[in-house]
């Protein structure tokens, strides 16, 4: 499972310490260990998808307050993940298998005509960044492919 890549240490820590939780009254609240918040807190690792969308819950903050401002070059598996979506969940929404999404994060599948309007809404941005998103999706997978192709004889 994906961790959410832009998770902010800082913005987490300032969110439990405000409504006056430990880190130990966070990890019971979602299910995890202390040592596992800990490490969140110290930059060491992110929660995943599924745990982020519990600690929104938990902590009552907008997902836009955990995270650190959504960089230029954002892909879309960041977008799916500043949502707190799955691969699962956004396959559902689309109508297809997840298998589908995979191959469209990975550079490998195209982006189907009638997805970006749904992603954009379902990710909670703006249409031209999705499309953004999906064009540097595309080019890192197109950069990978040009470098492998050029070491092999």
């Amino acid at each position: 499972m994906k961790s959410v890549q832009d998770f902010s240490p800082a913005a987490f820590r300032a969110a439990y310490e405000e409504r006056g939780l430990t880190q130990a009254d966070v990890a019971k609240a979602i299910g995890v260990t202390v040592n596992t918040v800990g490490r969140w807190v110290r930059g060491k690792g992110a929660p995943s998808t599924r745990l982020f969308a519990m600690l929104v819950a938990e902590l009552r903050v907008p997902r836009s307050r955990m995270l650190l401002p959504l960089a230029p070059d954002a892909d879309l598996v960041v977008l799916r993940t500043r949502a707190g979506l799955r691969q699962e969940d956004v396959a559902e929404h689309l109508g297809v298998q997840a298998s589908d999404v995979s191959e469209m994060e990975m550079g490998t599948g195209r982006v189907r005509d009638n997805w970006p309007a749904v992603l954009a809404d379902l990710y909670g941005v703006p249409l031209d960044l999705l499309v953004k998103a999906a064009e540097v999706t595309e080019k890192r997978w197109r950069a990978g492919f040009d470098a492998k192709r050029r070491q092999t004889p």
